[in-house]
C-alpha cells in the first residue's frame, strides 16, 4: 500500500508538473471569432453567424485574425460580407471579410469563376482592369472562334482559390467579381456557361491602346498559316530561281 501511495503521488505529481507547464508554454489566451454556419460568397456575416472562443495567444496574430467584427472598417449604410465561400468551423480572418460593395443605379455585381493559372496567375487584383476573353467552339457549322467578350472592365474584388471537378480532372479556380452594366452582364454569363475557357487580359494602366479585332476565328488562323506557307515557300524557291 506504501509503494502504491507512492505512486500515486509521483502520478499526480507528473500530471500538475506537465499541465503547468503547458499553461505557461500557451501562456494567455485570447478571443477569436470561429463561424458557426456555412456563409456563401458576398453573404452577409452578421454577429449571429460567429461564436467567440478562446485559443492560446501562442497561435493568434491580432494582424490576421479577426477578434470582433467592428474591428473591419464599414461604411454606417453596408453591411459585412463573406469574401469567398466560408466553411463553419472556420477561424475568421480579416481578408474573409469585408464591407458590401456598394452599387450605383443601374449597375449589376456579377462573379464568375476563372481558372487560376490561365485567367488570373496572381498579377490581376482588385481595382484592376482588364480585358475578358472566351474561346468558342464551333457551332452549327460555323468556325472556332477566341472573342474579346468585355473591354476594360474593373475587377471589383477577387476571392480564395479553390477546386473544381471538370471532364478533364480537378483545376484550380478563382471566383472573380466584377461591376457591370445590365448588357455587360448578360453577355459576360453567357460567356462563362457556354465558351470553352475564360481568360483574363490585365489592361496597362496607361491606357488599352489599340483594340483590334474583337474576334479571332479558325477561318482566320488558316488564312494565316496559309500566307506564312506561302512566304516560306517564295523563300524557298527564289535561289533555285537564280
Amino acid at each position: 500500500m506504501v509503494i502504491a501511495a507512492v505512486g500515486a503521488v509521483a502520478v499526480f505529481t507528473s500530471v500538475f508538473t506537465y499541465l503547468n507547464n503547458q499553461q505557461e508554454r500557451l501562456g494567455q489566451f485570447s478571443t477569436a471569432l470561429r463561424l458557426v454556419e456555412d456563409v456563401e460568397a458576398y453573404q452577409p456575416i452578421g454577429q449571429d453567424s460567429v461564436e467567440r472562443v478562446e485559443v492560446p495567444s501562442m497561435y493568434f496574430d491580432p494582424e490576421v485574425f479577426i477578434t470582433d467584427l467592428s474591428q473591419v472598417e464599414t461604411p454606417a449604410d453596408q453591411e459585412l460580407v463573406a469574401s469567398s465561400h466560408l466553411e463553419s468551423g472556420v477561424y475568421l480572418q480579416r481578408g474573409m471579410v469585408l464591407p458590401q460593395p456598394t452599387l450605383t443605379e443601374g449597375e449589376r455585381e456579377i462573379a464568375i469563376m476563372v481558372n487560376a493559372e490561365t485567367g488570373v496567375a496572381g498579377k490581376v487584383r482588385r481595382g484592376s482592369t482588364v480585358d475578358i476573353y472566351g474561346t468558342f467552339q464551333p457551332r452549327d457549322h460555323g468556325e472556332a472562334c477566341a472573342t474579346r467578350v468585355l473591354t476594360e472592365v474593373e475587377v471589383l474584388d477577387i476571392g480564395e482559390m479553390r477546386s473544381q471537378e471538370t471532364d478533364s480532372g480537378v483545376t484550380g479556380v478563382v471566383p472573380v467579381t466584377f461591376r457591370l452594366d445590365p448588357d455587360s452582364a448578360l453577355q459576360l454569363a453567357y460567356a462563362e456557361e457556354f465558351s470553352t475557357k475564360l481568360r483574363l487580359a490585365l489592361v496597362s494602366a496607361a491606357g488599352g491602346g489599340g483594340l483590334g479585332d474583337e474576334q479571332f476565328c479558325s477561318g482566320d488562323f488558316d488564312d494565316l498559316v496559309g500566307q506564312g506557307n506561302d512566304d516560306h515557300s517564295d523563300e524557298r524557291r527564289t535561289p533555285h530561281g537564280g
